[in-house]
């Protein structure tokens, strides 16, 4: 049997990841920034201040139009100093590559640039870059890792090669013209002439731009592979590892074309942008905790088995720059590294040691002072960094504990949202799945169990497991109808799965379900009836068990065939459940519970989650006896012995109970021990205050 090279780097890929996890702590460090007109003292001073606070990463742009100031001229001295100082500090470089940002001469505007070569011609010379590149550094001790290039994630756009390529790709997914026509209410002769333009009018259909987003999906992913690809002919050394770093993880994914999962075969680590004052706008100030705690989940989802990084956090004030302004506090700093660590991450890269010089983010983002001396954010990443060499035997072999619940998130929804939104409420936003989403992964963490994120392509709904697993899906309303048949075989398997909202209300292109056949009635037990709009605050209330949820617009009703009830309003049936063959549970609450519990609180979708899944997740070796608001808990387990990290990410100070295994106690790592309370820890924490504690 012949494997292709995708398959054979996936393989390789990942044992090579798992060697290299199990063989380190996890790592801090710093981008630093590099443009003309630096001297190599200050290049030196730089690499020496990383190496003296305990953070040996350094992330540094390779910058294209940096090195090629005219036409075949290139200069490497600045990056030659680059390496010379990493080299003599010890330091290991991530080498991001700025493909996308040729110098002006090509068309470029001189910095970082972003997106990929868009002609054939921009490719070779793009190919050229890397070559000159790879070949000059690959040989240095300091190289550590490939970063492919900055922020993967953009717009579709009408690339040349991108239209040469959508034309075949919409040749494979229809049978005819014919078929394309009807589908885009379109006239084109041939494939050739199809054009992804907007629709216009009231009506018109929006199956062209959903292809669009659905092939730039694909096309974004092999254009990362191509980089790859270069990278690897001049540079086969595994030793040095393949990276990239999606940003803006919270919010809808579609409109950047990233598919994560479908990145893995060619990485060997996955990372993520982190950056409050930019990517967090669906969030209040209370909430950044959890949205660290949420991107490194979702990132470690679509990274394993292999580890993922945080390969930029925001290290520094920002003035201009990002959609809100914001300056971390040394304890801001300190709960983000500690939930990401405490979340499986591998390394944690700050934006930025030393700030830009000018233009956009001038005298931003950075750890240093403008005197280049340390802030109290760098002196507490150096603190944590120590903390985790002086316990390097627990973390090199530390994993995080596995929650038995995933929370499933689902690109066509994405899609189609980012296509049929309206800003008037946010159950009609484009980010309304991403809401759902966020208040079931705040009501877990309510109730100290910490969720997977998936992609509903990337969940294997097939698998047998010795313990039951237990999967959500909020409010994911558009469904393929062959989707439908990977959910019959995760329930028949014994497992359990909570559908919220309009989930399977469409179809990947707007196709009604309930008009046509709606394939969840065989799983559910139950056919959609009608979605009620009752505005924005509504009280769903359930028989089974006795709870009232908050909603938010709607409140579905169903026609019961064969499911249990378990909700009803005036008359009507709201919330069913359906024991399957193999004793697996389908729970269905066809209303917008999810979001409703984020925009108006999470506590009583906490106490209802905690008693559903009540013994599903009472094996957990650290837990909440109940739900507890405002507190959030990781744990990493080595062997038997428990690190712990609770925080309290808002303004006021929270009282959060913890049952641990007998006969542990807990080393104060960082900030206060809990007090004891027979079989309880209870953390007392302040704001913003987090605690770190090794149990043995």
């Amino acid at each position: 049997m012949k494997l292709s090279r995708m398959c054979v780097l996936a393989v390789v890929s990942v044992v090579a990841a798992i060697i290299q996890a199990h063989g380190q702590a996890p790592l801090l460090g710093a981008q630093v920034w590099i443009e003309p007109g630096q001297t190599p003292a200050q290049v030196d001073g730089w690499f020496r201040e990383l190496s003296q606070e305990h953070m040996p990463v350094a992330r540094i742009f390779v910058m294209w139009s940096y090195l090629e100031g005219a036409p075949g001229q290139w200069d490497f001295s600045l990056y030659d100093e680059v390496f010379r100082a990493a080299e003599k500090y010890h330091v290991r470089i991530v080498a991001t590559l700025t493909p996308g940002g040729p110098p002006p001469f090509l068309g470029g505007d001189g910095n970082q640039g972003g997106g990929y070569p868009g002609t054939e011609k921009g490719r070779n010379a793009a190919a050229e870059y890397i070559e000159k590149v790879v070949d000059r550094y690959k040989g240095s001790p300091a190289l550590d890792t490939w970063l492919l290039v900055n922020e993967p994630g953009m717009a579709p756009a009408a690339y040349p090669l991108a239209l040469e390529e959508f034309h075949h790709w919409v040749a494979k997914r229809y049978a005819g013209i014919g078929e394309l026509n009807q589908s885009w209410g379109s006239a084109y002769l041939s494939f050739a002439d199809a054009d992804p333009h907007p629709s216009t009018g009231s009506f018109a259909s929006e199956n062209r731009q959903i292809d669009w987003l659905d092939f730039w999906r694909h096309y974004q992913t092999e254009q990362l592979y191509w980089i790859e690809q270069q990278i690897r002919m001049h540079d086969p050394n595994p030793a040095h590892g393949m990276h990239v770093n999606p940003h803006a993880l919270i919010g809808n994914m579609a409109g950047l074309s990233d598919d994560l999962a479908s990145w893995r075969p060619f990485l060997d680590t996955l990372g993520c942008s982190i950056h409050p004052a930019w990517h967090f706008g669906l969030l209040k100030r209370d909430q950044y905790a959890l949205g660290v705690s949420y991107i490194n989940d979702l990132v470690q989802g679509a990274s394993e088995p292999k580890r993922h990084w945080v390969t930029e956090l925001q290290g520094g004030n920002n003035i201009y720059s990002s959609n809100k302004p914001m300056d971390p506090t040394a304890a801001d700093i300190g709960q983000w590294v500690w939930t990401s660590i405490g979340a499986g991450a591998d390394r944690v890269i700050f934006w930025l040691l030393n700030a830009r010089s000018q233009g956009t983010e001038a005298a931003e983002w950075s750890l240093l002072d403008f005197q280049q001396r340390p802030s109290p954010r760098l002196e507490t990443a150096s603190a944590i960094a120590q903390i985790i060499e002086k316990h390097g035997d627990f973390f090199r072999g530390a994993h995080v504990e596995e929650s038995p619940v995933t929370v499933i998130l689902s690109l066509e929804t994405m899609t189609l949202e980012e296509r049929y939104h309206d800003s008037d409420y946010p159950g009609r936003d484009m980010n309304a799945h991403i809401l759902a989403a966020l208040g079931m992964y705040q009501a877990l963490s309510e109730i100290g169990v910490p969720p997977r994120i998936k992609l509903f392509g990337d969940y294997d709904w097939t698998a047998k497991t010795a313990a039951p697993r237990i999967a959500i899906l909020p409010d994911a309303r558009a469904i393929a109808e062959s989707q439908v048949g990977e959910l019959k075989a995760f329930v028949n398997n014994g497992n359990t799965l909570l559908i919220t909202g309009l989930s399977g209300f469409y179809d990947p292109y707007a196709k009604a379900w309930p008009l046509a056949g709606f394939p969840l009635a065989e799983l559910t037990g139950a056919d959609l009836k009608e979605v009620h709009f009752l505005g924005s605050e509504i009280d769903l209330r359930l028989s089974s068990p006795p709870t009232t949820l908050p909603s938010h617009l709607w409140i579905g009703s169903v026609e019961n065939h064969s499911a249990q009830v378990a909700g009803e309003r005036e008359g009507e049936i709201t919330a069913t459940t359906l024991k399957t063959e193999g004793d697996g549970r389908v729970l269905w609450i066809p209303s917008p519970v999810d979001i409703g519990g984020w925009l108006r609180g999470t506590e009583p979708l906490a106490g209802y989650l905690k008693t559903v899944l009540g013994r599903a997740i009472d094996p957990e070796p650290f837990r909440f006896p109940q739900p507890q608001k405002g507190c959030l808990m990781h744990v990493l387990n080595n062997g038997g012995a428990y690190l712990s990290v609770v925080t309290n990410g808002g303004d006021s100070p929270v009282r959060c109970v913890v049952q641990h295994p007998a006969g542990l106690r807990p080393e104060k790592l960082w900030g206060q021990l809990p007090a004891e309370r027979g079989s309880d820890a209870v953390f007392l924490l302040g704001p913003r205050e987090t605690s770190v504690g090794l149990w043995k």
